[in-house]
């Protein structure tokens, strides 16, 4: 249905979609395709801003952040040692690829731009991606807004640039497509992938008033998904566990440390990488030790071994309240009269191998929003 590189970024549409779905829009950031009372929008581009051919007019652009202002403030700063940085696209620009090591620009800000032009062009394709999302004539909207091709090489600043992808996103969002049935109300799903260690589905509520009901609905959906996924947990174990091992050796061997506290000043993205593996292994951990590459290791060792906890998980890796906040999303549902909407992170491992087992949970999901008054 899709093409896909063999890192699982998506290149564009397979035959049996061309045929099925209607092309409403293509650029080299995403493409626009309805199906029946669906609507897909498939990135193209990658989420890093110095992963960029400006020439081409092909952007680096996140769009699951913040538009950022130019040069004026954005409300954050960043001190790596030097004084505050102000963050906006400009010093984004400015400071890269230091600045790939600070969730203070790279959570926050959709672009870095090192012009006012170059600005204006990326601002442009920021909001057709939600023109399109907001204003869709279809009830569903599944977006995957980061399941573009990364060309960056690896560097010391960002060694692993192919972890940006959501690898995947779009086979599973062209499976969603074929098996949901016509929509009663307006839901937007942003589909992400992750190889963050947890869970297989993670659902996240983006803190909206209306979405009040997901716990009941997410433990209806791992008694239902229970036997199909623990058919499937060791084999998810086989691949996260040397996965995140891995990780966790790198992480210390290039930061010198794999505490959190420590790491503050090193790189905010290692360490938010180390504070999401914590609460995961929080019953695993000594919370009188400090948390050093041993205890880690051996914590996730033991998780593997005796962890019964659900495979589908409500705000258990991302939420996305914050990213809520940063696109002001609940006024913009409001003003375009959608209902809700859900950030599910899939894990890579599930998106690869079981795309229709991923695309059925996601499905139910719909299926149960749809059955609320």
């Amino acid at each position: 249905m899709v093409r896909e590189n063999e890192q699982g970024a998506y290149l564009g549409l397979g035959p049996g979609l061309k045929n099925a779905a209607t092309l409403v829009a293509t650029d080299p950031h995403f493409d626009v395709l309805d199906w029946g009372r669906q609507r897909l929008i498939l990135g193209k581009c990658s989420r890093l801003p110095d992963d960029q051919d400006l020439a081409a007019g092909r952007y680096g652009i996140d769009f699951h952040r913040a538009l950022p202002p130019f040069q004026t403030t954005s409300g954050y700063t960043c001190d790596w040692g030097e004084g505050p940085i102000t963050v906006n696209a400009y010093n984004y620009a400015r400071y890269l690829p230091r600045s790939l090591r600070f969730r203070e620009f790279t959570a926050n800000l959709a672009f870095a731009a090192q012009s006012y032009d170059e600005f204006q062009a990326k601002c442009r394709v920021y909001r057709n991606f939600y023109n399109y999302q907001y204003n869709s004539p279809a009830p569903i909207v599944i977006a995957t807004p980061h399941s573009g091709q990364v060309h960056r090489p690896p560097d010391d600043y960002h060694p692993f640039p192919h972890s940006e992808i959501d690898a995947w996103t779009a086979r599973v969002a062209a499976a969603c497509a074929q098996m949901l049935a016509p929509g009663r109300k307006r839901v937007v799903i942003s589909l992400h992938s992750t190889d963050y260690f947890g869970s297989l589905i993670d659902i996240g509520d983006f803190g909206l008033p209306q979405n009040g009901r997901l716990p009941r609905l997410v433990t209806s959906l791992q008694k239902s998904f229970a036997a199909a996924l623990a058919a499937i947990r060791p084999a998810y174990g086989q691949y996260i566990l040397p996965y995140t091992q891995a990780r966790l050796k790198w992480i210390k061997e290039r930061w010198g440390t794999v505490d959190p506290s420590r790491l503050a000043s090193k790189s905010t993205a290692a360490r938010f990488e180390i504070h999401s593996l914590i609460k995961v292994l929080e019953t695993c951990l000594d919370p009188d030790q400090p948390y050093n590459l041993d205890a880690l290791l051996h914590g996730l060792e033991q998780h593997c071994r005796t962890a019964t906890t659900p495979l589908i998980t409500l705000n258990g890796i991302f939420s996305g309240r914050k990213t809520a906040r940063l696109l002001n999303l609940a006024a913009n549902l409001q003003e375009s009269g959608i209902d809700t909407a859900i950030q599910v992170e899939c894990s890579r491992f599930l998106a690869r191998d079981y795309p229709a087992l991923a695309a059925a949970i996601i499905t139910a999901l719909i299926d149960e929003l749809e059955g609320l008054p």
